[in-house]
């Protein structure tokens, strides 16, 4: 029977197959989906490389003539022209859009000029059974070398709104990202009927945005305490920015053209809104005249929310119904920057069908709007507010199995996350499990990273009424600061811990229950990890102690998702260890009613978030903050579940970073293919396995 059903199933992928080098909107997996799944197989080519935004080769006369604005491989974006990262040329990069069960693989090719190493990740995706295709640099493959490339291979098995982004250096930020939408069928949708039009174009990848490149941006704020405030923020892509040298006719100012969401006048539309933000940027999100009903958090469904406007931060997703309800004519859709993008404002034009869209919405582009209810508002968590709806009061429709909320066998950990100030530099010290030690000339913390106060808040309990500045412009950059979890930062190893941990030097490696008492005084630097047995119920009790900036830290897990039961802003900062003697008096309340289950979520300011889950998938998965230049200072740490026995074997012929030189590429046209060698058996059977696991 099993051999049966291989075959058949074998049989029909390869009458759905179809290679598309060129992925759009339009790619034969974008398609209405069916239950029981009839899967297909989704073919994409990446190629990765540097380009330019207002190229004068590609642009001409762009934004002076609008239609130059669309010409071929012209990326007008804001209208400023910098270096940029694009994916076939495409800014943001190809959308992948597909059907549940479907199976996703995409040939990532290397062009970088700068001989930059790459990786892509699949942000949502749990990678089940497929840990090797999650993307992350000597976590869980080798990195892409220039002039190579990989095949990703990987099941559509998580439905909802996600994307794909890279995982390497900064290059997310500099362009390398695009959406990822795995609909469902009718009757696997809980909100089919709730809504009538779910248009591949109704998808917005936001982001804020440097006028230069990320790394310019990165060093100067992190070494020269320069501003990290971003110039702009686009809507997939778009925006407005004066410009010089481009006036239109008549000699009026020219703009780039914004972008424009078309709907049916009386008609309830579902818009997928994504956060690849990059500095502490919360966006939030509103439409004139409008209200949103929120319906999915991170790909996962909740009891239909009715808001103002939803806030996002950096990795979050939200799926929201906008029901055209109004007077027919253009409205402005705000994206409206918080923190360190608080002086910055994007708007869109939601244009009602059989209205000119040139026609201006009776507000001006540049207002303030105040909104009302606001869903996941920055740094304000007060559910006695009626405008304020924390992510934790939304309520799951994904039922849980086991028991999750009901088992008192909870491993708890209680991990501090906060920067740390870097007054000097020497050697980088590391530390062992089993004996640890910091080298004496390492870096060494200032006691506070930021103003005045001799209080030394790690050792107390509440600190003091929080003089550091959020905006990113204060004077804790000088000298250069860490971002850390458990007073560590994080050490990228030598090789790729999921296929070669045998090989690396245990001496770098540290687990979150061993971290020194010095490290709170001392630099600390390691491969941090956090142990979970296959099947353990693991919590976390995160707390941004808020000593050194006054930011919300957005924390993403790969290959699990939790529920979210518990968040409170205690004041400007807090300690673990306070939070810890609190819970532990039974002065911490846990939501364990159909809490929201999510991939990412912001910890508040001088408080905490607690998120728990079942560690049922195998594997090294990484738990970041999502903010770029947070992730890489380090604050960063690996969730290994299960032991070497438990992992699926790898896939045929995937290589090891040492592996990874000239003479070994093993595809004819000079790149390095990997997962394309298991073809199309291996494939079959990730559609046998999710067709029987469903």
């Amino acid at each position: 029977m099993f051999l049966f059903l291989f075959v058949y199933i074998l049989g029909v992928v390869a009458l759905c197959h179809g290679d598309h080098a060129v992925p759009s909107p339009s790619h034969d997996c974008y398609r209405p989906c069916s239950w029981p799944p009839e899967s297909m197989i989704c073919d994409y080519h990446f190629r990765v490389e540097w380009f330019s935004s207002m190229s004068p080769t590609f642009c001409g006369d762009c934004p002076g003539n609008t239609t130059d604005c669309d010409a071929e491989n012209c990326i007008a974006l804001n209208g400023v022209q910098r270096p940029i990262i694009t994916v076939n040329r495409q800014l943001p990069g190809p959308s992948i859009q597909v059907c549940e069960g479907d199976v996703i693989k995409v040939k990532v090719e290397n062009r970088l000029d700068d001989h930059g190493e790459l990786a892509i990740h699949w942000h949502g995706i749990h990678q089940v059974g497929t840990p090797y295709m999650d993307g992350v640099p000597k976590v869980t493959q080798c990195p892409i070398p220039h002039g190579s490339s990989f095949v990703y291979t990987f099941n559509a098995s998580n439905s909802g709104t996600h994307y794909w982004h890279a995982h390497s250096g900064m290059q997310r930020a500099d362009g390398c990202a695009g959406t990822m939408i795995v609909r469902q069928a009718r009757e696997r949708d809980v909100h089919y009927d709730n809504y009538d039009i779910d248009d591949e174009a109704h998808v917005l990848l936001l982001q804020d945005w440097f006028d230069s490149t990320t790394l310019t941006r990165f060093i100067g704020h992190h070494l020269g305490g320069l501003p990290n405030n971003p110039d702009a923020i686009l809507i997939n892509g778009h925006g407005q920015r004066q410009t010089t040298g481009h006036a239109g006719h008549g000699g009026t100012v020219a703009y780039t053209p914004r972008e424009v969401f078309r709907v049916e006048p009386g008609q309830r539309h579902r818009f997928r809104l994504i956060s690849n933000a990059i500095v502490n940027c919360p966006l939030q999100v509103s439409v004139d005249s409008h209200t949103l009903e929120v319906i999915s958090s991170d790909g996962f469904d909740v009891e239909r929310a009715e808001v103002d406007a939803v806030v996002l931060f950096a990795g979050e997703r939200y799926d929201v119904i906008l029901n055209a309800d109004q007077e027919a004519g253009n409205y402005w859709l705000r994206v409206q920057g918080l923190g360190d993008c608080s002086t910055s404002q994007e708007v869109a034009l939601i244009n009602y069908a059989g209205t000119h869209k040139h026609m201006s919405p009776s507000l001006p582009a540049n207002s303030t709007v105040t909104v009302g209810v606001v869903l996941n508002p920055y740094n304000e968590l007060d559910l006695s507010s009626p405008l304020s709806m924390p992510v934790y009061s939304l309520r799951s429709l994904v039922e849980e199995e086991g028991t999750l909320y009901t088992t008192d066998d909870v491993t708890r950990y209680y991990l501090p996350l906060d920067f740390n100030s870097v007054t000097r530099y020497a050697t980088q010290g590391h530390m062992t499990s089993g004996d640890m030690h910091m080298d004496e000339n390492s870096h060494t913390h200032t006691k506070r990273a930021h103003g005045t106060d001799d209080h030394d808040g790690h050792d107390g309990h509440m600190g003091g009424n929080g003089t550091g500045m959020g905006t990113g412009m204060g004077g804790h950059m000088h000298g250069g600061t860490t971002s850390q979890i458990n007073h560590a930062s994080f050490l990228v190893p030598a090789e790729n811990l999921l296929t070669s941990y045998n090989n690396i030097d245990k001496s770098t490696l540290c687990d979150v229950v061993d971290i020194s008492h010095d490290c709170k005084t001392k630099y600390c630097e390691c491969t941090q990890v956090l142990t979970a047995a296959l099947g353990e119920t693991t919590e976390l009790v995160l707390v941004d102690e808020g000593f050194g900036s006054d930011q919300s830290h957005p924390m993403h897990i790969h290959g699990h998702a939790f529920r979210v039961i518990a968040q409170a802003r205690m004041g400007d900062t807090v300690t673990a260890k306070h939070v810890e003697e609190m819970d532990k008096a039974g002065n911490i309340v846990r939501n364990l009613e159909n809490p929201p289950l999510k991939d990412t979520v912001a910890v508040p300011d001088g408080g905490y978030t607690i998120v728990r889950f079942r560690a049922t998938n195998p594997g090294w998965w990484l738990f970041h903050c999502h903010i770029q230049f947070h992730t890489s200072n380090g604050m960063t740490l690996v969730i290994r579940v299960g032991e070497e026995d438990d992992l699926p074997p790898p896939p045929i012929g995937i290589p090891t970073c040492s592996s990874l030189r000239e003479d070994e590429r093993m595809d004819t046209g000079g790149g390095h293919v990997t997962t394309s060698n298991m073809g199309m058996l291996f494939t079959a059977l990730m559609m046998l396995l999710f067709a029987l696991g469903a």
